[in-house]
């Protein structure tokens, strides 16, 4: 087995450090991890250092570097196929779901970033809850086909996609259906998510441009 090392953001803000860390987790691969303080002094350059992108999460590879959350989720489906659902259009579709995340869905971003220990309930902007509604339509559609829980009935890299956006809908009190409402409680009580939250409750570090975001 290579040695696998994860090199993630802070666990209060990194929305794409927290996709592949599911991932892995759920893979059962062994890695270890380290976190980057972002926003900070000295920061970028401890992320150029790992890789060109400058950007978090990375995943090194024995002595090779493989940036970007979905590469790594890739990297880790290879290794344990049932990370992607095992019918061949399903995967498919979950795929292409991923990318829509992957590529989209830039108000949300924007008007709501990934603030774990957040609770608001102030008006947000128009765009951003076009998109809430957007992405409550496309989970309503595809958890209405079978009786599991997650996007595609078994947990797959689509659930981790769409895990830090459950968490802004939580964070920023977003309107969402009843469907949707069960799929973000599914999420947000899953163990390794519970892991990963409590170690956002319990980190020092803050980002004060992005508390400062739709207070």
């Amino acid at each position: 087995m290579s040695a696998l090392k994860l090199y993630i953001g802070n666990y209060n803000y990194s929305s794409w450090s927290m996709r592949p860390w599911l991932v892995l987790r759920k893979s059962e691969l062994p890695f270890k991890e380290e976190v980057i303080d972002l926003d900070v002094p000295g920061y970028k350059a401890k992320l150029l250092a790992l890789s060109d992108e400058g950007t978090v999460p990375v995943l090194k590879v024995n002595e090779d570097y493989l940036p970007d959350s979905l590469a790594i989720c890739e990297f880790a489906a290879k290794a344990v196929p049932n990370l992607w659902p095992k019918d061949e259009g399903q995967k498919q579709l979950a795929r292409d779901v991923v990318e829509r995340m992957h590529t989209g869905f830039k108000a949300i971003r924007r008007e709501a970033p990934m603030n774990l220990r957040r609770r608001t309930s102030g008006k947000m902007p128009k765009e951003c809850l076009e998109e809430a509604a957007e992405i409550c339509e496309l989970w309503d559609d595809l958890l209405s086909r079978h009786d599991g829980p997650f996007l595609f009935n078994d947990w797959s890299i689509a659930d981790a996609f769409y895990t830090p956006v459950a968490t802004r809908f939580a964070s920023y009190d977003l309107p969402r259906t009843t469907r949707s409402d069960t799929y973000i409680s599914e999420l947000m009580s899953d163990e390794d998510y519970l892991e990963w939250e409590s170690r956002a409750f319990s980190e020092d570090h803050t980002m004060p441009e992005t508390e400062k975001v739709n207070l």
